[in-house]
């Protein structure tokens, strides 16, 4: 039988799996689904409709699915889709989505201390928010990004897959793909060097991503011009079509370098 605390609230309606385990004083609400496995901690919120996967941990103080900070939401039934094996420590809020559709977070994500999910947001696999990380609506970000703590995003803003942010930074411009990046407003540091080899992209692929990200930030190629010589000058190799489409598809336009030509750092030569 599901273990239930005698002082959780589950409303009527709600799907809980025999084997997860709701803690005391937790709210579930009547649209809500918890997976397999799943562990919520004590005086958790969890409403809208929402899914939550298996083998999650959701710890004390979380509040998931209410409503968005939106001045536009009229109550549409929308919701938060939550993946497998995802850890949400204290006091997390992970807001549903405003109009239509779901906040999503992928497998494996790693959401600590007060990180905040805004509506509409989307998450991959393998992403780690470190404590007081902040995204507002409509925020994307790629499989495996790791942040730093106390790091803020302009809504509609894109991250890359593979990116590293450090502490305090924030940003209104996108994140390319594979970098690492900081400051406020955040520039681009180098290449995730240690990120790619973790994911087993292999020393000419990587040298491949460098020379693509050098003819963008170290060529004094406008970007246009520096798009067209990486297509015909490298190796098409999916991560390189990765950067293309990344920064041709960029809306709010990609962070630029913070590094003159004569204090290029190692990893980016």
């Amino acid at each position: 039988m599901t273990a239930i605390h005698t002082t959780a609230i589950v409303s009527q309606g709600a799907e809980i799996d025999d084997t997860a385990e709701i803690g005391p004083y937790v709210v579930i609400g009547p649209n809500v689904r918890v997976g397999p496995g799943t562990k919520v901690g004590a005086h958790a919120v969890i409403d809208g409709y929402t899914t939550i996967g298996q083998d999650c941990r959701i710890f004390a103080g979380a509040s998931i699915g209410l409503e968005p900070q939106d001045l536009r939401y009229r109550k549409e039934p929308t919701g938060v889709i939550i993946g497998d094996r995802v850890t949400i420590r204290e006091y997390v809020t992970i807001h549903r989505a405003t109009s239509e559709g779901y906040t999503e977070i992928g497998d494996e994500c790693f959401l600590m201390n007060y990180v905040h999910i805004a509506h509409n947001c989307r998450l991959g696999r393998g992403v780690i928010l470190a404590n007081s990380t902040m995204m507002a609506g409509h925020v994307s970000l790629g499989d495996y990004t790791v942040m730093s703590g106390m790091c803020i995003f302009h809504q509609f803003v894109r991250v890359g897959r593979l990116v590293m942010v450090s502490g305090l930074t924030g940003t209104r411009l996108d994140l390319p793909p594979f970098t690492m990046c900081d400051g406020r407003p955040a520039l681009m540091r180098g290449i995730n060097v240690v990120g790619l080899r973790r994911q087993g992209i292999t020393q000419t692929v990587r040298s491949a991503v460098k020379e693509a990200y050098r003819l963008l930030y170290r060529s004094n190629l406008n970007k246009g011009d520096a798009v067209a010589r990486i297509e015909c000058e490298i190796e098409p190799y999916p991560e390189i079509k990765e950067i293309l489409d990344f920064v041709r598809s960029s809306k709010r336009g990609v962070v630029a370098a913070s590094y003159t030509k004569e204090e290029v750092p190692a990893e980016m030569v």
